[in-house]
């Protein structure tokens, strides 16, 4: 009988010495993709939609490992756009896009994070109408290293002529959550400092994105 009961004792302390590890397995993320591999998700669809601008699948490769690690703080412009420079110690980085001046009354958009006031606008805007935040990620290419969560729309309208950096949006990979980022929507970056922008600008509206942010 007393070797029944050890005997019991022991499974039960066993299990119980299990459950936990077994939960904090099930609760456990499983690891994102190696964003650099050519056969991760991002890859083949870069692959899909890109490798035909290549002469051959090198210089595709090349490319797109260009982009995945440079891209989360290298050019926002897409490389068809400019040259890149013949300098080897700036791979992956454009030279300037066109300068233009916006007129006045010439309206835009801008996502904003949360805590981000409207009257502290960042540097870039789009003409494009942002409808909720899969339009911010998939066709503003914005990684969430760049912003982590997003959760309103702010229009402004230009008071004052402002110098500009335009043209369109160019991919991006986000190595945080494994995903390829097309693109393609009109951008531009304003030229006055953060502190002055608003020397340039009025809101016009502010418009909370629908929940789930991301």
């Amino acid at each position: 009988m007393r070797g029944t009961m050890t005997w019991l004792l022991r499974v039960m302390l066993a299990i119980a010495l299990a459950a936990p590890a077994a939960a904090a397995a099930q609760t456990t993320p499983l690891p994102l993709c190696d964003a650099t591999a050519m056969d991760s998700p991002p890859a083949r669809i870069w692959w899909s939609q890109e490798r035909w601008r290549y002469a051959d699948d090198a210089s595709a490769t090349a490319a797109y490992q260009t982009l995945v690690n440079h891209g989360n703080g290298g050019s926002p412009w897409p490389v068809w756009f400019l040259p890149t420079p013949a300098s080897p110690a700036t791979p992956g980085v454009l030279a300037q896009p066109p300068l233009t001046i916006l007129p006045i009354g010439t309206r835009f958009q801008m996502a904003l994070s949360p805590g981000q006031s409207e009257t502290s606008p960042g540097g870039w805007g789009t003409f494009d109408y942002i409808a909720d935040v899969h339009d911010v990620r998939e066709f503003l290419a914005v990684t969430h290293a760049f912003k982590k969560q997003v959760d309103r729309i702010a229009t402004y309208e230009v008071t004052r002529m402002l110098p500009v950096l335009i043209g369109p949006v160019g991919p991006q990979v986000d190595t945080e959550t494994c995903e390829y980022f097309a693109g393609r929507w009109s951008q531009f970056n304003m030229l006055p400092p953060w502190n002055d922008r608003m020397n340039y600008l009025k809101v016009i509206e502010v418009r909370a994105l629908p929940k789930p942010v991301s």
